[in-house]
């Protein structure tokens, strides 16, 4: 007994280890709540319409709120390439976005 209880306790913590394997149904889950952020984004910054610098903040904080929820995951490297892109997409119509992604960038 005294030798099986290190090891059950071994077995145990490394069962553990390794994080969540994501589903199919919840990468897909989660791509769809990235693609209707982004959807939003290029309407708001692509349409006929002045894009609203307010509007495009409060998106801009929930696609951090959504890599934050996600980052285990996607991988640093992942939320990385994701809030980069965002960034450089988001350039030309509100710094203000820029800077927030930036900031969560630094964060990684």
């Amino acid at each position: 007994m005294k030798r099986t209880l290190p090891l059950l306790v071994v077995a145990l913590v490394a069962a553990g280890c390794g994080g969540h394997k994501q589903s199919k149904a919840e990468r897909a889950a989660m791509n769809a709540e990235f693609a209707g952020i982004d959807y939003k984004i290029s309407n708001w910054t692509m349409g006929p319409f002045y894009a609203d610098q307010n509007g495009l903040e409060r998106l801009t904080r929930r696609y951090v709120k959504t890599t934050r929820k996600y980052a285990g995951d996607l991988g640093d490297n992942e939320v990385k390439r994701r809030l980069a892109t965002e960034a450089e997409q988001l350039a030309p119509w509100c710094p203000t976005c820029v800077d927030i992604l930036r900031k969560e960038l630094a964060s990684y």
